[in-house]
């Protein structure tokens, strides 16, 4: 019996790599300038994860299967949105709202509950480390700045309540809704048919897809903070802190920084 669940898990893996590998084979093609040929991965990734969900006798895995849907899915909308014809702040807005619609949709098709993806306040002994967590989005905001160097998000005006704005965006379409896909709906699903392995997945997976920023060092620091993330929600069962960590890495990144260091 140990066997058999040991070569299961051992074949779950397998196949998630093969996914995995699709996934960099179509983020290579799109950073190099074949962006029709990256899209086309990406969808033929999607329509196989699809497909394969909906045939394999393996329910746990099938559930993960479906989860990683979310992931081609992200390239797809935001590589084919018009991106011109938008200020970049409603990009962000426009982005979001299908992904949210296939979050949830996923959500409640896996009939998963709000602990099971991490939608429950933190205990009380959790409270500082999700407090370090938080703070956590500070300085890898400044690290991904310079790596990065991107210019302002909004022509910001002066005062606080121009900043608001911007900042509830980025926090919700970025570091609510990204670890909501990540460290929520995957990584439970990944750790429930793979393990521990599940963490390294999920953040590998989450580097990936920083590809497109054209920074080896930016896909290293996303698996880096993409890991301790997951360590922490599986450590505290929540998402919050990791979510409002992240939105304030992306503030710092595209608000504050280009400001201050620009």
């Amino acid at each position: 019996m140990v066997l058999v669940i040991k070569r299961r898990v051992f074949n779950r893996f397998i196949i998630s790599l093969v996914y995995l590998d699709l996934l960099i084979t179509a983020e290579l093609l799109t950073i190099s300038n074949l962006i029709v040929y990256g899209i086309f991965i990406h969808l033929i990734t999607l329509f196989l994860l699809i497909i394969h969900s909906a045939l394999t006798l393996d329910r746990e895995f099938s559930k993960l299967l479906l989860a990683l849907t979310l992931a081609p899915l992200i390239r797809i909308v935001s590589l084919t949105l018009p991106l011109s014809q938008f200020s970049y702040l409603m990009w962000f807005i426009l982005v979001s709202i299908p992904l949210y619609i296939a979050l949830f949709t996923c959500i409640y098709t896996q009939g998963l509950s709000i602990r099971d993806i991490g939608l429950i306040p933190p205990r009380l002994r959790d409270i500082p480390l999700e407090i370090l967590i938080v703070l956590l989005g500070i300085p890898a905001g400044i690290i991904e700045y310079y790596i990065l160097k991107p210019g302002m998000l909004v022509d910001l005006k002066p005062g606080l309540q121009y900043f608001i704005v911007p900042s509830i965006v980025l926090i919700l379409s970025t570091g609510f809704l990204e670890e909501l896909i990540f460290r929520g709906v995957m990584q439970f699903n990944a750790l429930k048919t793979m393990g521990l392995y599940g963490l390294f997945y999920t953040s590998i997976l989450f580097s990936i897809l920083h590809l497109g920023n054209l920074s080896i060092l930016d896909v290293i620091l996303a698996f880096t903070i993409g890991l301790i993330y997951s360590i922490v929600v599986r450590k505290t069962k929540s998402i919050y802190g990791v979510s409002i960590s992240h939105g304030l890495t992306n503030i710092v990144l595209f608000l504050i920084a280009p400001q201050l260091y620009g």
